[in-house]
């Protein structure tokens, strides 16, 4: 939605169902200087929405740095897309290098980078299968490298934990996540294992 641009005459009124797209206004003439000056916007509204809406999308977390009983996640998966507002939001799950899921979380705030495609976020979240599901929090960054691949960092905080990991994003195939989300466990289970697999091939080179 946030990559459909609306050509708006100043005084028009919009239904209250296209307020949440860009819009683009200009004075209701058709003169050459006026229809420039048009261009100029659309090409600028175009170029801001295309800096960080390519770090939308689902992408596969590897953890660089050593695990650790208390901070156990080795891979995770998660979904960077926008709300109804157009803010960007983050939600993810992580699992243990033996594949047991190991954390899910979200985020609380999402701030985007201006001067480079990435963001910047505080999450929280839980480790859903551990004694009273003991609740995270912390903060991460991600920067995009290519339009496939990125790097960043993430920080969790918890009891008896306090670490920063460093890590590297790989996207996502768009099935993955309908596989981790359907009820064919055995799918599952060979997807987090493949996965895994290049986890461990990314931490040797």
């Amino acid at each position: 939605m946030r990559r459909t641009f609306i050509l708006h005459a100043s005084g028009a009124k919009l239904p209250t169902d296209l307020l949440g797209l860009t819009s683009v206004r200009y004075d209701g003439s058709n003169a050459a200087a006026e229809v420039r000056t048009v261009c100029q916007k659309l090409r600028n509204a175009i170029e801001n929405e295309g800096r960080v809406t390519r770090i939308e999308g689902v992408w596969w977390q590897f953890s660089l740095t050593q695990r650790t009983e208390k901070e156990p996640s080795a891979l995770g998966l998660l979904k960077i897309s926008r709300d109804r507002s157009g803010a960007l939001e983050l939600t993810g799950r992580a699992w243990q290098e033996d594949g047991t899921l190991s954390a899910r979380y979200w985020s609380e705030a999402v701030r985007e980078k201006p001067d480079s495609a990435g963001i910047f976020y505080y999450w929280k979240g839980e480790r859903p299968l551990h004694a009273d599901a003991p609740q995270l929090e912390g903060t991460g960054e991600i920067r995009l490298e290519s339009a496939d691949r990125a790097s960043g960092y993430w920080t969790t905080r918890g009891p008896e934990v306090n670490a920063r990991t460093s890590g590297v994003y790989l996207r996502a195939e768009p099935t993955d996540m309908s596989v981790l989300d359907s009820r064919d466990d055995q799918k599952r289970v060979e997807l987090i294992a493949e996965r895994l697999k290049s986890w461990k091939s990314i931490k040797s080179t």
